[in-house]
């Protein structure tokens, strides 16, 4: 059973917002760059390289800051099957589901995020049904509809992998709020490093299996210019991301947390004209808005409490 989503002491609510916030930036730079590579990577290798990666990066930071030792977690048992589900699943659902979709459509869709946890707390009984929260829904799904239309369509158009991206966030917070309270006392750095590696390792089987058997073709780019961004990706996006974010989430709760990443989109837009000069389309950019707009309405009462001070008697 998924533990009550609470955040932390009322103190830290700045830091964990500005580690939130630092984790998204971060994250949001993945899209772009995983839609570079996926022209010349498979979608199954390159989910192995960022995530195997990025937990072999952690690892030798452990191992040169003397850290190795905090890596050993109550449960070997329970923190495998959440990395596989959290990282290998999460991982390679994002991924795929980015290779049939869209950078800028994938960012928007992961907005959906602090609805997914909400919806998880009203599950478990830990959170209640308001009508900011339906509100919220409301405006999300709308803007979800009108960012998959084609230009000069009103018919939706998706391309296959947009289930996939809701996949993922569904397990990715699914883990972000058992990982808050329901690993031990792990610091971030040590279940990010934990949660990468095993999830990594998970998804080097599963690759090599599929290859092995003719499902994957064993497509990889070893050009500098790819090893560049992967690094980028499994270093910064991946690696430096996940343990701002688990941070963050120890400090705000998942829901709060996640509702950084309703700036995904306009990160990803940014980014996309700064440096690819690829502008976003304009139903992407008005359903962008909608869908952040549904997620601060439907939290905005958990967000009022979380950084408006208590007033005095």
């Amino acid at each position: 059973m998924v533990p009550c989503d609470t955040p932390g002491p009322r103190g830290g609510a700045l830091l964990g917002n500005l580690l939130t916030l630092a984790a998204t930036v971060l994250w949001a730079s993945s899209f772009l760059a995983t839609d570079r590579l996926l022209v010349s990577w498979d979608p199954v290798w390159l989910t192995v390289g960022r995530i195997l990666g990025a937990g072999l990066i952690l690892l030798l930071f452990c191992g040169l800051s003397g850290r190795l030792h905090t890596l050993v977690p109550p449960s070997w048992a329970k923190l495998s099957a959440a990395s596989v589900v959290g990282f290998g699943l999460a991982g390679l659902s994002i991924v795929v589901g980015q290779k049939y979709s869209d950078p800028v459509t994938t960012a928007i869709i992961v907005t959906s995020g602090p609805l997914i946890s909400a919806l998880m707390g009203l599950a478990e009984g830990s959170e209640r049904p308001s009508l900011h929260l339906w509100a919220g829904i409301a405006l999300a799904m709308a803007g979800g509809v009108l960012a998959s239309l084609a230009p000069g369509s009103w018919l939706p158009a998706p391309r296959g992998g947009e289930i996939l991206v809701l996949l993922s966030q569904i397990f990715w917070i699914w883990y972000s709020r058992i990982s808050a309270q329901g690993l031990g006392e792990l610091d971030a750095i040590a279940k990010s490093t934990l949660g990468l590696t095993i999830g990594g390792l998970f998804l080097l089987v599963v690759a090599a299996a599929g290859s092995v058997l003719g499902y994957v073709s064993f497509t990889i780019d070893m050009r500098l210019e790819s090893l560049a961004l992967l690094g980028w990706l499994a270093g910064f996006s991946i690696a430096v991301s996940v343990s701002l974010w688990l941070a963050g989430v120890r400090l705000l709760g998942t829901t709060i947390a996640s509702i950084h990443t309703n700036l995904v989109p306009f990160y990803v837009m940014l980014i996309s004209l700064g440096v690819f000069a690829t502008a976003p389309r304009p139903g992407q950019v008005v359903g962008g808005i909608l869908v952040a707009a549904g997620a601060l309405l439907a939290q905005w009462p958990s967000i009022r409490r979380t950084i408006a001070p208590k007033r005095r008697a």
